[in-house]
């Protein structure tokens, strides 16, 4: 699968850490609450890809 997004190593690698952290939380959060644990996994992983994949991009004016 190819993504066609603009990222370079150094922002891509931000945003995948910025994915760990938020998943990390998601299943901190989902040991008392396993409802909203999955929700925000459900919504950081579709952010992720979405932006990834380029569908979901900040165009500059």
């Amino acid at each position: 699968m190819r993504f066609n997004n603009k990222l370079n190593r150094a922002q891509l690698g931000a945003l995948t850490i910025c994915l760990g952290a938020s998943l990390g939380m998601s299943f901190l959060v989902g040991s008392s609450s396993p409802f909203i644990g999955l929700m925000l996994g459900t919504i950081t992983i579709g952010v992720y890809v979405m932006i990834v994949s380029g569908k979901w991009s900040v165009k500059n004016t």
